[in-house]
């Protein structure tokens, strides 16, 4: 104080006027700071993937990295706001492919048990543990019950309802059989990686019975939004890029999705308690058809 006047006044009356023209503008930017600021965090979320470690993590068909223990799995910050598509490899197993709707919010998303991929290069010395695990489960009943049943050359004698072989390899297989005062009967089918299927000889019909045994799901994720689809021939459409079908019969089934005179076509394989996601875009640049696995 000077006088009864406060030092310093003239001072910033004098700057104010000088810079009257820059200090409004000056003060609204300052002002609007805050709320630009806002709006970038509104736009965007944080994911969470759990996995085990070691997996490539794509995000929109870029790697944004390796998961680890430290992180749970991997931790994408500041996602940008919209329909994303993440994509999660394991070497020697089919991918995961999610589509997410990644709101201004952290969310989480769970990698189901990988699926081995049957066309990757296998190691014959790995043993049993993994001959199961790219392989399939046979379950042979008879009609009647007791009976000798040989399976690529290998001889079983059935004396209980029904014979349960895991871990048989994938392709086709032929398998008779016989009992004293029938006729033997003979058949071929196919095992599909973790699908279990039912073979039925039937020898007082005289005919072998092959049916897949069990029941999948099935998940459509299509872009555009609005795609048509066949299935099992049933017509349906997708809604918000998504359609869904459950108790699907286990085994290999034709899809088919189209959109404004394109179509695209995959024979998709419905496991027994699993559920089956197909991506499907129109959109240049995008991954036409990719198709994951994941525990229902």
């Amino acid at each position: 104080m000077r006088g009864g006047r406060t030092v310093g006044v003239p001072s910033l009356r004098w700057r104010s006027r000088r810079w009257g023209d820059r200090l409004v503008p000056l003060i609204r930017a300052g002002c609007a700071l805050p709320v630009v600021l806002a709006a970038a965090v509104a736009l965007a979320g944080d994911v969470q993937v759990l996995c085990e470690p070691g997996l490539r993590v794509l995000l929109d068909g870029r790697l944004a990295g390796l998961s680890s223990a430290r992180e749970d799995g991997f931790f994408l910050v500041n996602v940008p706001a919209g329909v994303r598509t993440l994509r999660v490899e394991k070497e020697g197993y089919l991918p995961q492919t999610f589509r997410v709707e990644v709101p201004d919010h952290p969310i989480e998303i769970t990698v189901g048990e990988f699926v081995r991929d049957p066309a990757a290069p296998g190691d014959a010395t790995t043993g049993a543990a993994s001959h199961e695990e790219t392989g399939g489960t046979v379950v042979i009943t008879s009609a009647p019950q007791n009976c000798t049943v040989e399976l690529n050359g290998a001889m079983h004698s059935k004396r209980s309802p029904q014979v349960v072989l895991s871990g048989v390899a994938p392709g086709e297989h032929e398998i008779s059989f016989s009992k004293d005062t029938y006729p033997p009967i003979r058949g071929v089918f196919a095992v599909r990686p973790g699908v279990k299927t039912a073979v039925r000889g039937n020898l007082i019909d005289g005919r072998v019975e092959v049916v897949h045994a069990g029941v999948g799901s099935l998940r459509v994720l299509c872009r555009p939004d609005r795609c048509r689809l066949r299935f099992l021939g049933r017509a349906a459409e997708t809604s918000r890029g998504r359609w869904n079908v459950s108790h699907v019969p286990a085994g290999e089934h034709r899809l088919a999705v189209s959109v404004q005179g394109q179509e695209r076509t995959v024979d998709v394989l419905i496991a027994d308690g699993r559920r089956t996601v197909v991506s499907v875009s129109f959109f240049p640049g995008d991954e036409p058809v990719t198709v994951s696995y994941q525990p229902e």
